[in-house]
């Protein structure tokens, strides 16, 4: 499984999965996209996405799940 993590922001603690409406080209042709997210709150789940994909909107966090204790600091 592949996750967006930025350690900086926040550190992940819970499993979040974030929908956001993605721009994919200059025509500001936009997608949506469940990402699947490492943070420790659902605000900083949002940030890392916004991070990752400066021209994402309609930010919503849809699940929340808690980390098994020995995937927490990975």
């Amino acid at each position: 499984m592949r996750a967006l993590m930025n350690l900086a922001i926040e550190p992940a603690l819970h499993l979040f999965e974030v929908s956001a409406m993605v721009v994919i080209n200059p025509s500001q042709q936009a997608v949506k996209r469940v990402l699947k997210v490492l943070a420790d709150t659902p605000r900083g789940a949002v940030q890392i996405v916004r991070d990752r994909y400066p021209r994402s909107r309609a930010h919503q966090v849809l699940s929340c799940q808690d980390m098994p204790g020995q995937m927490a600091w990975a």
